[in-house]
């Protein structure tokens, strides 16, 4: 690379920094994302870096990869499920287990190990995929989280053994983190593919402590971790953050419907809510929901939801 072209890459890359943290400050407006796409695309395209560390609303610093949209609109808004991540931070009792499956590259196992840090809890955080674990990791050392954090580099099921792993379209569009789904027929030779270890929630968890919270978003595969769970989940009867999608590839492959297979795969006396802006909403029917993610919460901790409700 000649010194005109590195001079070219990094004044594309410092262009694209700027233009996020004036991004961070502006009101969420309409078209706000796609703007944000656009933007980075053509940066990337005249040289820009698209592997970033930027300042969260929040405070916390993440590196990410613009290549991945939900990257790219973390990177120039400094948000990411910012709403539903506060409730959690607000479950979370000194003592206990914040228990992160699916956790990618870290948005809510951060925040969640920040918090752990501050009341003396720690996070668990679970993800399959080797690329994600090492960004995840490099994500609690940046913010000095490591001593309260533990990363499992498996995938939670229904049973033991391996599973082969679709590294789904995030890494399609050239990322190098992303995504990723246990293998599907919907998911032609395109995707590339990795074998990865397979365990269940009851086997690893006898005899460890309390778990408060569990954000649970494995791309379909929700109902085998509860599966593979249900003992635990009955003896520490955590709140636990789902994601709901009926139409994953995942999901349809398998015949799986969610809103009548997560409400009895939990035990008793649990209810469901969504976290909206301004409040937490109970959900009656799951059927009525489509893609969203629902919170399962005891009955006993009623209370601690209704605390945290905002006045709209």
């Amino acid at each position: 690379m000649t010194l005109f072209h590195l001079m070219h890459n990094r004044a594309a890359t410092a262009l694209m920094e700027l233009c996020a943290r004036a991004g961070r400050v502006l009101p969420d407006v309409r078209g706000r994302g796609r703007m944000a796409l656009a933007l980075s695309s053509m940066l990337m395209k005249a040289g820009a870096n698209p592997v970033v560390e930027g300042r969260m609303a929040s405070g916390h610093r993440m590196r990410l990869d613009c290549r991945v949209p939900s990257h790219c609109w973390a990177f120039f808004s400094g948000r990411y499920d910012d709403d539903k991540i506060a409730v959690l931070l607000s479950l979370l009792r000194p003592g206990g287990i914040a228990l992160d499956v699916g956790a990618n590259i870290g948005f809510y196992t951060v925040l969640l190990a920040i918090r752990a840090k501050a009341i003396g809890s720690r996070v668990v955080a679970v993800e399959p995929v080797a690329s994600n674990a090492e960004w995840l990791r490099y994500n609690l050392a940046l913010n000095g989280c490591m001593g309260v954090a533990e990363v499992l580099e498996l995938a939670l099921g229904n049973k033991l053994g391996e599973a082969e792993i679709v590294l789904a379209e995030d890494f399609l569009a050239g990322g190098v983190v992303g995504n990723a789904t246990i293998g599907s027929r919907f998911y032609g030779p395109q995707f590339s593919r990795a074998t990865v270890q397979l365990d269940t929630l009851d086997r690893i968890w006898r005899s460890k402590p309390r778990i408060d919270i569990i954000k649970l978003d494995i791309e379909g595969y929700e109902t085998d971790f509860l599966e593979g769970g249900r003992e635990t989940i009955a003896a520490h009867r955590p709140v636990l953050l789902i994601e709901v999608n009926p139409w994953h590839p995942s999901a349809l492959d398998r015949g799986i419907h969610s809103e009548t297979a997560i409400p009895s795969l939990l035990p008793e006396r649990y209810f469901f809510a969504e976290v909206r802006s301004n409040d937490i909403v109970q959900i009656h029917n799951l059927s009525e929901c489509g893609w969203i993610d629902i919170m399962a919460i005891p009955e006993e901790r009623r209370q601690e939801i209704e605390f945290i409700r905002r006045p709209s």
